[in-house]
């Protein structure tokens, strides 16, 4: 390819992200709108966490542009009066486990009908969890014999019925039943477990994941959706779009 082609390419790519930025930027504008009448924060707030959100790598001086501010010290004022509050807890990365190795992602659903067996699980997972983190640190990889599983949720739920959920990655498919069998049904036999493989996840981390929905969106025809089915979810979406 030549310099030139090469330049060119260069700036269509250049200008293809500084639309889809503003497209963006717009849209949490739209949001930050409807948010503010529902919730404790005002709009430059909202349009601070959305933007970080979107990308934790956001400067300061970027947030002032959005926001309308003088300099990136004014924005600077509001992120620091936000982590203040507690609103802001930390800044982290979006890794994509398969690509070093994790190839599979689950979801397991442990319930019971004796509360005590529950209880007793609830007991362990947490006390995995405190040996874990003082002697290893915060991210739970746990060893199979022919790999390991990577936890990335463990959450105990209550409402219509009582369970924990754990959802995370493995190495493989044997290494995620291997994780199933000996750290959860073996050791619990009151516990039933659902072990369930994750095939998409068109949102992850708060954010809509636009490279998988565009697969799937294929894969299911959606584009093609009829007027009635348009009009379906425009109604329920009615109090956003109108603000």
């Amino acid at each position: 390819m030549s310099l030139w082609k090469r330049d060119m390419h260069r700036k269509g790519n250049r200008a293809f992200e500084n639309n889809d930025r503003r497209l963006q930027e717009e849209q949490n504008l739209k949001l930050a709108e409807v948010l503010e009448d529902k919730i404790a924060l005002d709009k430059k707030d909202l349009i601070i966490l959305l933007s970080l959100l979107g990308n934790s790598k956001t400067s300061n001086v970027e947030l002032a542009e959005r926001l309308g501010l003088n300099d990136g010290n004014a924005a600077a004022y509001h992120v620091k009066l936000l982590a203040k509050r507690g609103v802001l807890t930390r800044y982290t990365v979006q890794i994509d486990w398969k690509k070093i190795g994790f190839s599979a992602d689950f979801v397991i659903i442990a319930e019971s009908d004796e509360k005590t067996e529950l209880l007793a699980l609830e007991r362990y997972l947490i006390q995995l969890q405190e040996y874990y983190q003082k002697h290893l640190g915060n991210v739970l990889l746990l060893p199979t014999p022919s790999g390991c599983v990577l936890l990335r949720d463990i959450s105990q739920c209550y409402g219509d019925k009582t369970m924990v959920i754990i959802a995370g990655s493995g190495t493989s498919d044997l290494d995620i039943a291997f994780f199933r069998e000996n750290y959860l049904a073996r050791p619990f036999e009151g516990i039933r477990t659902t072990l369930m493989t994750t095939r998409y996840r068109t949102v992850d981390n708060w954010a809509v994941q636009k490279n998988v929905l565009d697969t799937l969106s294929a894969i299911f025809e959606a584009k093609n959706a009829s007027e009635e089915e348009i009009s379906e979810i425009r109604e329920r979406l009615k109090s956003i779009i109108e603000g």
